[in-house]
């Protein structure tokens, strides 16, 4: 049983809570309007980490990950330098109540790189083998509203955060909806990442629903053995799955979508893989109306290796900002595109090759706009088809 360390610190957006764990790093955040209901031994009396002169600019802190290597506690504070960009404080402690300044973790190249922005928010640092991960969320003006990582190596004598490459690399290909990331390692040692999946409506459509964003699938990361990043949605997510609607192997396009006429849904769980012949560009449509006058499409080019979602006919409301065609260049190394989905009402989760993540929210607005159906321009093999119907997770 979870034991509480009586800790609780302030911050912009509600309390941290920091909570001992069997697991090696957790971190619960809790965003509350009445700190009295909070279920808490006691409080302690003043901050437990202050910033303080030289210590970044000043102002700019906040979002404190927190973890244990050995017998020292170590805590990464989001933050920036001025004139020189964002960066994550390093702070360890022997008993979690005093804590010594370390330095910054790592500071990027803001003159090349201006999306990072001046400050980075919610810092993670989680291990991926022999290595680590660092993720930030940028913060500031012109800065992207995206997550980006670097894989390295993290040296814990000297706090220090050492990248294999300068370029930061984006975790999520979606527009702006995979946000907010924070992190764990669970008892059995697998680096697991959470997220805020932005619900990009307008204020109006917030107000009416009474509701605005909500917390993205947690994903299981991993280094391959060519280096690059693993993502996995988490494993334990099966235990969603209910009816099974399809599974069949090698058909061809006509074939497979005869079947899917039978089928329709906005709580899914589909793994999909292609073997491209002749056809160039192949995807899905999700979310379709009969007469087609909604539908999303996700999108892979064979050619070029862009993996996009279409959503130019997502919505018919006039009013509603899923527009457009967002993605990027995904690197197969020669493999069948895999997608992974997961689609449950507005969220649309998707991982190809288990390389790369693309986070969505689609708002139809017809009840009808439950339909798939896949897509080509030449001929293609379906070597895989599954569907599943999801239950509620609540």
């Amino acid at each position: 049983m979870r034991r509480p360390l009586k800790l609780l610190q302030p911050l912009r957006h509600g309390l941290i809570l920091l909570w001992q764990w069997p697991a090696k790093q957790d971190l619960v955040r809790a965003s509350l309007n009445r700190p009295q209901a909070v279920p808490i031994a006691g409080q302690y009396p003043q901050p437990i980490t202050v910033q303080q002169p030289g210590q970044g600019e000043l102002g700019n802190f906040r979002d404190p990950f927190v973890w244990k290597e050995g017998e020292i506690w170590y805590q990464l504070v989001g933050a920036g330098l001025e004139n020189r960009g964002g960066t994550a404080l390093v702070y360890t402690s022997r008993d979690m109540y005093t804590w010594e300044y370390q330095g910054p973790l790592y500071i990027s190249n803001y003159e090349k790189y201006p999306e990072l922005g001046v400050m980075w928010e919610l810092p993670v640092l989680l291990p991926l083998g022999e290595k680590h991960i660092f993720l930030i969320l940028p913060w500031g003006p012109g800065s992207s509203i995206d997550v980006f990582y670097w894989i390295g190596r993290w040296d814990a004598s000297s706090c220090r955060f050492v990248p294999d490459h300068e370029e930061p690399r984006l975790i999520d290909l979606g527009d702006n909806h995979f946000t907010g990331p924070s992190g764990l390692v669970t008892p059995d040692g697998r680096s697991v990442l959470f997220s805020i999946a932005q619900g990009h409506r307008s204020a109006e459509d917030e107000y009416r629903s009474g509701w605005a964003h909500n917390g993205g699938l947690p994903l299981e990361l991993s280094l391959r053995p060519d280096q690059r990043l693993g993502i996995s949605p988490l494993r334990e997510l099966k235990s969603l799955r209910t009816a099974k609607l399809l599974s069949l192997e090698n058909l061809g396009l006509r074939a497979v979508n005869n079947k899917l006429q039978a089928f329709s849904g906005d709580m899914l769980e589909i793994l999909l893989e292609f073997a491209p012949q002749t056809a160039q560009n192949l995807g899905l449509w999700l979310r379709q109306t009969p007469d087609r006058s909604e539908e999303t499409l996700l999108h892979y080019s064979v050619e070029t290796g862009e993996f996009t979602i279409d959503r130019t006919r997502t919505s018919l409301d006039p009013k509603a900002l899923c527009k457009g065609v967002q993605g990027g260049a995904a690197d197969l190394a020669g493999e069948n595109p895999r997608l992974h989905i997961f689609l449950d009402k507005s969220m649309l989760e998707v991982y190809l090759n288990n390389l790369y993540s693309l986070t969505s929210r689609l708002y139809p607005t017809r009840p009808d706009a439950e339909r798939l159906a896949l897509w080509a321009d030449g001929e293609v093999l379906i070597r895989k088809l599954k569907i599943w119907r999801l239950r509620s997770a609540y």
